[in-house]
């Protein structure tokens, strides 16, 4: 290592700084990396998979709006999600797909976190377009944000069906969606459960875009 090189510093509960500080080089981080990746998906439940399907397909058929919400690297994810659920999903004269990320409305999220804080931004939202048997698709990391946090007491609370996608130990999210899927990950491990949260989408846009009779190649 050159004396301009970073300090390596690891704790045995962060995953990724300790396979980086025992890794040689890049090569060796990414295949552990890899590795550790591997590990994670297969701790999932095809079984939970399945279930999270089921709810999507039937908020689908019953006409029922789908709100995906989520902070940073999550917030992409959800509009990811939304993308892939709707515009594969188009079936002339079947039940259209209404999913909506509460992200990606700039102006709405920046007037409602300048006005109301920024715990608020998903809250407000929902407190204006949710209807009983939504669903409301929390994804978060830590399962802790306090946006998450009010919008799911909130959807919980006005006959919505809840989900919850979280990392870490679950936080609070796991606790308290109706129905969670945890993936279990220590606390440096913020892209790994990101890329759980793309790879869930994909499953379940892909399996509904079949069902539909559809094709996934272009």
């Amino acid at each position: 290592m050159s004396a301009t090189s970073p300090t390596r510093t690891s704790s045995p509960t962060n995953t990724l700084e300790t396979l980086f500080a025992n890794a040689s080089d890049s090569r060796d981080y990414a295949a552990g990396v890899l590795r550790r990746m591997v590990e994670i998906y297969q701790s999932l439940e095809a079984t939970k998979v399945a279930e999270f399907i089921r709810i999507l397909d039937r908020a689908i058929d019953e006409g029922n709006a789908i709100f995906i919400i989520g902070n940073g690297g999550s917030s992409a994810a959800a509009s990811h999600m939304v993308n892939d659920l709707c515009v594969n999903n188009f079936v002339e004269g079947a039940p259209t797909v209404r999913a909506f990320s509460l992200t990606d409305n700039v102006p709405s999220l920046t007037a409602v976190a300048n006005d109301l804080g920024y715990e608020n931004i998903f809250l407000r939202q929902l407190q204006q377009l949710m209807r009983p048997r939504d669903v409301v698709l929390a994804l978060s990391v830590s399962g802790n944000s306090r946006n998450i946090v009010k919008a799911i007491e909130y959807a919980n609370a006005n006959g919505a069906v809840t989900v919850g996608i979280s990392g870490f130990d679950g936080g609070w999210l796991a606790e308290h969606a109706g129905f969670a899927i945890h993936v279990p990950s220590t606390p440096d491990e913020y892209g790994p459960v990101e890329d759980v949260f793309a790879t869930l989408g994909h499953i379940a846009s892909g399996y509904l875009t079949l069902k539909r009779g559809l094709r996934l190649s272009h």
